[in-house]
């Protein structure tokens, strides 16, 4: 790869140019995890690599994005630091509730973070593991997404899969691939858990109940390096950050399959 983002200084031109290298097109729906750091010296930083990736998809594309807010949960659930078992209950009555246009994420990186507010972004309504969508399919990837089993089959990560979206890591590690959790509702029968979160509904505070699964991610790296092997997913470099592209669907049947022989 030639020009700037081969020398270390990206922008978006050079950005949506490796992009495409990378196999993504116009019209393209494609679910992003990006590493910032792993870019090197980004002019105009993530407001560069969005707009990268709007440039690359548009005009009848979408980008969607984890905008994971996991805080918003119950405090008798918190181990890191745990809470003192007097202070729960004052804790939780002042967890501010859910709001897609102002609620953050967490943990998931700079990107995500800008996109989940950019001009024109759609938020889905899960308190813990909403999704945020900009394009043609916003809606139709994020208008609902279910509280109860929030990375199963009629979340947005389904929709991302039924309407034959991709995947791609800009320097994320691959053990957060967000797609690889649906996979847990397919091989096999997992004992229900319990989780709630606070949320606005008609414009009252609640706390609300769910039900869920636990999502195991210590099979990620191998599940990962087993689609490579297929050829179901393919290696490649954006500057200084190593990049992973593969289509969604053909990429959840291999791995439920896979895990079938390979974990159980």
């Amino acid at each position: 790869m030639t020009g700037p983002v081969a020398s270390g200084i990206a922008t978006v031109a050079s950005i949506a140019q490796g992009l495409r290298a990378l196999g993504l097109d116009a019209g393209d729906i494609v679910c992003v995890h990006a590493g910032m750091k792993s870019l090197g010296l980004v002019i105009g930083g993530p407001r560069a690599v969005v707009e990268a990736l709007i440039a690359t998809v548009e005009p009848d594309g979408t980008i969607m994005m984890p905008a994971f807010s996991g805080d918003l949960s119950d405090p008798a659930e918190w181990q890191h630091p745990p809470v003192p078992a007097d202070r729960i209950d004052e804790i939780r009555a002042q967890i501010p509730a859910y709001d897609p246009a102002c609620t953050p994420t967490r943990g998931i990186g700079q990107v995500a973070e800008y996109f989940r507010s950019y001009p024109g972004v759609r938020r889905s309504p899960h308190p813990q593991s909403s999704f945020a969508a900009l394009g043609a399919a916003a809606d139709a990837l994020v208008a609902e997404h279910p509280y109860d089993n929030r990375f199963g089959p009629t979340s947005p990560l389904g929709k991302l899969v039924e309407l034959d979206g991709k995947v791609l890591l800009i320097g994320a590690p691959h053990d957060t691939v967000s797609l690889f959790h649906m996979t847990q509702h397919l091989v096999g029968d997992h004992p229900q858990i319990d989780k709630a979160a606070p949320v606005l509904e008609h414009g009252e505070r609640r706390w609300v109940a769910y039900r869920d699964i636990e999502y195991p991610i210590d099979w990620f790296v191998s599940g990962v390096a087993a689609l490579v092997d297929e050829g179901i997913a393919r290696t490649g470099h954006l500057g200084t950050a190593a990049c992973l592209a593969f289509s969604a669907a053909p990429a959840i049947e291999f791995l439920v399959a896979w895990r079938g022989r390979n974990t159980g």
